[in-house]
Parts: structure tokens; sequence; C-alpha cells
């Protein structure tokens, strides 16, 4: 069995936070042996560590090049990984202000570094053919759930006429674009549309200013148990502006509820059969995707979603087991 460490600087992360539940499971603890780290977002050396294996989940940026040299230089029979979690193609379009130094801070990382894990095709494809980071460094292992609870939730009902019952969650900040979602639901009478999103962050007081007028909007706290919301809905709407991968896609694939997603980065990955893909960057791209959705048998794609997601946590199992494979051959465990 390895010893395997994961290095975490951000707990409100909580997709992040949520996907580390993966190697509780039993057929990767069989093998690997994990512990999370914290680390001071701020520091610039890293520990020594007792791992065979470590895995990187923290942001990177300049900064952070001289925690990776040291985390090399004092960790050298250790195999490190890092997950790419953030960085995507609109992320560099709309975030980053010197293309050039952005990419070579990327390419410097990933010289420090056995493997980058990219979260999503669209991530890899990016790092590959605009970054030009090396096909031996890049992987793509798509993010764990865990939320085996949601394949329990029976399927969703034809409406009949009643209104299209729209779920979005997750954080409340400029990246996920709930405000724009808002501003669409003005274009719907109460009797075609209805809108639930939960979650907080900061933009939470803003949204709540746009839902007050809105009597079909229903502006929710945060909470852990999604089933009921998903039960309870027709489709789930995600129109973030940037999305490394788009677990919220995935679960409500795996609740057998239809998606309607941005075309954004991992995200139309993440929608297959289950519904449809749009641009959603402003109200009036999101008011016409929800038109759209108002079209479409949102019950039976949302059970052809659920179809197709149901081998992806096996597979993800998989890939994970052939990193920590490596990493074993490496400490000279196999």
């Amino acid at each position: 069995m390895i010893k395997v460490a994961h290095l975490l600087d951000d707990f409100a992360m909580g997709g992040v936070t949520r996907a580390l539940n993966l190697f509780e499971q039993p057929s990767l603890a069989a093998k690997g042996e994990s512990r999370v780290m914290p680390v001071d977002p701020g520091a610039s050396l890293a520990p020594s560590i007792d791992a065979d294996l470590i895995v990187d989940h923290m942001a990177l940026s300049w900064r952070r090049i001289s925690f990776l040299l040291s985390l090399r230089l004092r960790n050298p029979s250790a195999r490190i990984v890092h997950v790419e979690h953030s960085y995507t193609r609109n992320f560099e379009v709309d975030q980053v202000a010197s293309q050039g130094r952005f990419r070579a801070m990327l390419k410097i990382a990933s010289m420090l570094v056995d493997k980058f894990i990219c979260v999503s095709d669209a991530q890899r494809d990016w790092l590959l053919t605009d970054v030009k980071l090396p096909p031996y460094k890049l992987t793509r292992i798509y993010p764990w759930s865990g939320r085996f609870e949601l394949n329990a939730i029976g399927a969703g009902a034809p409406r009949k006429g009643r209104p299209l019952r729209l779920l979005a969650y997750g954080r409340f900040a400029e990246i996920k674009n709930f405000a724009e979602l808002v501003l669409a639901m003005r274009n719907f009478a109460t009797d075609e549309v209805e809108l639930t999103l939960f979650g907080d962050g900061p933009d939470r007081e803003r949204l709540a200013k746009l839902a007050e007028p809105l009597t079909h909007v229903k502006i929710l706290p945060p909470t852990q148990e999604i089933t009921g919301h998903l039960a309870a809905c027709d489709a789930v709407i995600v129109p973030s502006r940037r999305e490394a991968f788009g677990l919220v896609a995935t679960e409500a694939r795996m609740a057998g509820r239809a998606v309607l997603a941005a075309d954004s980065d991992g995200l139309p990955e993440q929608v297959g059969n289950a519904g449809l893909v749009a641009p959603m960057k402003t109200e009036q791209d999101i008011a016409a995707a929800i038109r759209l959705a108002l079209k479409v048998p949102t019950a039976q794609m949302g059970e052809m979603g659920r179809q197709e997601v149901a081998s992806q946590h096996d597979r993800i199992l998989d890939e994970w087991l052939y990193v920590f494979k490596v990493a074993a051959r490496k400490a000279g465990k196999i």
C-alpha cells in the first residue's frame, strides 16, 4: 500500500473537497492510505512529506512556483501530480491580462510535477493546443461526485401544461452567472417557468434584490441536502461563464434530470443526450435557451442522461487506480 498526501489550501471549494471522498472508496483505500494536508495559501516553501504520491489540488500562480520547486526538491522520491481544478480557455480569455506570462507560469509548473490531471477534455485540449504543454504530461480524469443517493430519485414527470421547473445551485459569484439567469426570468410568465436557486456567496444580496419582484423565482440558503430539490425539478440550468468541469451537471444526470448548460469549457461534455447546450452569457442568451427547453421532452432526456452517466464513477476509480499503480511502481511497492 502506498501513502498518498493531498495538498489543499481552500476548504471552501465545495466540489473539490467533496471530490476527495473518492479516496475513501474501498478499491482505492485498499491501494493507498490517503490524508489531506492543509497548506498555507501564502506558503513559498513546501514541507518534506512522508508520501509516495503527492496530489496537489491548489490553484497555480507565480507565487506557487517556488512552492512547487521546493516540493520537488524536498520530496525527490515521491510522484507528484497536479489536479487543475481552476484554469480553462474561458478563464484565460476573461481574466488574464498577459497571456504569455500566464502560459509561461503553467509551463514551468508542468516541469515541476510528473503529471497534470485535467478535469475535462476541453481543459486538456486547451492546455495541449493553446498553452502547448507536452502531451505526455496531460491526462484527463473527471471529478468524483459520490452522491449515489441521487441514483434513487424517481424519474421526472412530463409537464402536461404546468410550468417548467428549473433548478440552479452553487456559489453565488460572478463566475456562475446567476444574476443574468435571474434577469432572464423576467421574460417568462409565472405559468411558463419557475426557478429555484440555492447557494451562498458574495452575490447573495444582489441576487435577492433582482429576484424580489419575481414571484416565480425562489432564492434559498445553501444546503447539502440536494436530493429533494433535484426530485422536484424538471431540469437543472448551469449558465456558468467559466467551468472546468461542471459537477452540478453530472449530479443532474445521476438524478435523471435534464440539463440546460452553457457552451462553456468542460460543461458540454457533461450534457450528452440529457439536455441542451447553448450560449448563456447574457439575459437574452439565457432566455433563448430556456425557450428551447420549453419545447423538449425533459423527462425523457433526463432518463437518457442517467443511463449515460451510470458507469462514470467506475471509470474514475479505474483511472485513479492507475495513478496509484504508477506511484507504487516508482516506490518499489509492486
